[in-house]
């Protein structure tokens, strides 16, 4: 995992619990100014990232990790960037390994 995606993540955690001591009037300051200081500060910041948190990519498994990787490569490829010699070339594949993929994976 990534640390943007465990710095969301505890973020979106944290968020939560806030809301949910919002909710039952747990967190109150018994000042009726600064309570509602925190109930806007507490709803703008949990719009902000929970919109963050939806909206990048949240890798929590290595085949994700692998994924994001490959779709940053083809934007970049899509781009005109170029990464050194015959890495945009199609990848050499086993042809016995491939044979054994097809009944798993493939109709």
């Amino acid at each position: 995992m990534n640390f943007g995606t465990k710095v969301r993540t505890i973020l979106v955690i944290a968020t939560c619990l806030n809301t949910a001591l919002m909710a039952t009037d747990v967190a109150q300051f018994h000042n009726p100014t600064l309570d509602m200081v925190y109930k806007i500060v507490s709803v703008v910041l949990n719009f902000i990232i929970v919109a963050c948190a939806t909206y990048y990519n949240n890798d929590y498994t290595e085949e994700a990790c692998m994924g994001t990787g490959h779709g940053r490569w083809l934007k970049a490829t899509n781009k005109g960037y170029t990464f050194g010699d015959g890495l945009q070339q199609e990848p050499e594949v086993d042809e016995d390994a491939e044979d054994e993929l097809e009944g798993e994976f493939y109709e």
